[in-house]
């Protein structure tokens, strides 16, 4: 349960995402006062709740999440309704995680689709481990709050270690159950957190709060018209002179994998296209939506583009893993190897490999 006295102390730095404005913290035995009845929600019995300014609009807290998403949101009746609807494809990636299982994985939790898009054999594991610390090297090691966007369930202890340092980690999501299984996670490992329900593309959270921003693996599962929205929101929210890191895919515009993968590469492309035919003729159960800017994109679609770099997160993916990384063929050598060149070269691999760290500092 989120205490109220801790509420007052952090709502300051918190905003409706459709008003704008700020919050008032309301506790459960004044929720008549305003209208709100349990029968109006989407969610279960909160323990407390949060009321913007205006008076407008009614969110729900409870089991320590604080529910800022515009879905969740409980009009009040005062004025005009100004709460819009998910896009199908924003709608698609919400039920997809909200629908989504956990599994258990070095005693933390962790996304049971996971095994997808993780190779977690032997002959990989120290690999992987390098790439799931990586983000750490492109920012300050120490502040007051770090903003973990999408954070999922926090689910490995290389992800976990992300934040030490920083007196408070936000994570922010779509998904309530990857919130309660971060908060689960995160008191296991000790470590302080506020957590919160909300869209990257409209973060509840005030202007120049954040020491560092971190948003790993989501910003390709936006829509791409909404993905400058989102970076936007994510420089928004950074304070003046920090760090906002975006790990990203660069998929087919990745001229390593594109060469290394060849036949099989052209292969997933023909699929993912073929996938977005299929969810929009017929339906089927939630599927993620995938769209991958170029790096040429983000050069050119921002006010900030010249606070901007690349670095190299992982220059390979699972499939190059698969078809390539065996222990009889010397596969902890040959990673070794693309390891420091990723190093070496991490400017190049970083543009040219599947995976990015696009880390914008952000001076304006």
């Amino acid at each position: 349960m989120v205490e109220l006295e801790r509420l007052t102390d952090i709502f300051r730095y918190l905003r409706c995402p459709v008003t704008k404005n700020g919050l008032i913290p309301v506790p459960k035995d004044k929720f008549p006062d305003y209208g709100i009845t349990v029968s109006r929600m989407k969610l279960k019995d909160p323990d407390s709740g949060l009321v913007d300014k205006s008076g407008k609009y009614f969110y729900p807290v409870f089991d320590g999440i604080i529910v800022l998403h515009e879905y969740y949101a409980v009009f009040l009746g005062k004025g005009e309704d100004l709460r819009g609807k998910l896009s199908k494809d924003k709608k698609r990636v919400f039920d997809y995680y909200n629908e989504l299982n956990y599994k258990t994985r070095k005693s933390y939790e962790v996304y049971e689709d996971s095994p997808k898009w993780v190779d977690s054999r032997e002959v990989s594991s120290e690999y992987m481990k390098n790439s799931f610390s990586k983000a750490s090297v492109f920012y300050p090691r120490s502040g007051d709050f770090f903003l973990d966007i999408a954070s999922g369930p926090v689910g490995l202890p290389e992800y976990m270690d992300l934040s030490d340092g920083y007196q408070i980690r936000i994570c922010i999501d779509v998904s309530i159950n990857a919130l309660l299984q971060a908060k689960k996670n995160m008191e296991k490992a000790g470590k302080k957190g506020i957590y919160i329900c909300g869209d990257i593309t409209n973060i509840p959270v005030t202007d120049n709060v954040c020491d560092t921003v971190l948003s790993q693996h989501t910003l390709y599962h936006i829509p791409k018209r909404e993905q400058k929205t989102a970076v936007n929101e994510l420089y928004r929210v950074a304070k003046k002179g920090s760090k906002i890191v975006i790990v990203y895919s660069w998929f087919y515009h990745s001229w390593f994998m594109n060469l290394s993968l060849n036949i099989f590469q052209l292969y997933r492309i023909a699929r993912h296209f073929a996938g977005k035919l299929y969810v929009r003729l017929f339906r089927s159960k939630p599927r993620l939506y995938f769209y991958s800017h170029s790096p040429s994109w983000f050069r050119k679609t921002f006010d900030f583009s010249d606070e901007m770099k690349f670095y190299c997160w992982r220059s390979t993916n699972k499939y190059f893993l698969n078809f390539y990384i065996h222990k009889w063929l010397s596969g902890e050598r040959i990673l070794n190897r693309i390891r420091q060149l990723e190093d070496k070269n991490t400017g190049f691999m970083g543009t040219f490999g599947e995976h990015p760290a696009i880390v914008i500092t952000k001076e304006k």
